[in-house]
């Protein structure tokens, strides 16, 4: 897939899962630049739903496997490669209580791993 139809495929997610997470956009946007306030719950949920989603996360976990395998068929590789090395320290993280917290820590966690290569619908 070229950037552009990844960033098509992103915001019809996004549009989704804001809307299904009652999340305001402008907090969905913060995650692209770091920002992960911990008392914003709903946003919490749009990274679940995000993964739910991108059939990411099922039982209570990242579903790693699936991530590599998604990744490896729509990103460029020079894209997927520095992501893949976040998503397996990331991924090894306990789960963090609930689904929407577990998501969310993850992703928190991709960001701080490697901000530069950051990607999240």
């Amino acid at each position: 897939m070229t950037m552009e139809q990844i960033e098509k495929a992103a915001l019809s997610m996004r549009n989704t899962c804001t809307s299904k997470s009652h999340t305001d956009a402008g907090a969905v946007a913060g995650i692209q630049k770091g920002e992960f306030p911990d008392d914003n719950q709903s946003l919490k949920c749009y990274t679940l739903c995000i993964m739910k989603t991108m059939r990411t996360f099922k039982n209570g976990r990242i579903d790693d496997g699936m991530m590599i395998k998604q990744m490896d068929l729509m990103m460029p590789p020079d894209m997927a490669g520095p992501l893949k090395v976040s998503l397996t320290k990331c991924a090894a993280e306990p789960p963090a209580g609930d689904d929407c917290e577990t998501t969310y820590q993850f992703v928190k966690c991709s960001y701080q791993t490697d901000p530069d290569h950051f990607f999240f619908p």
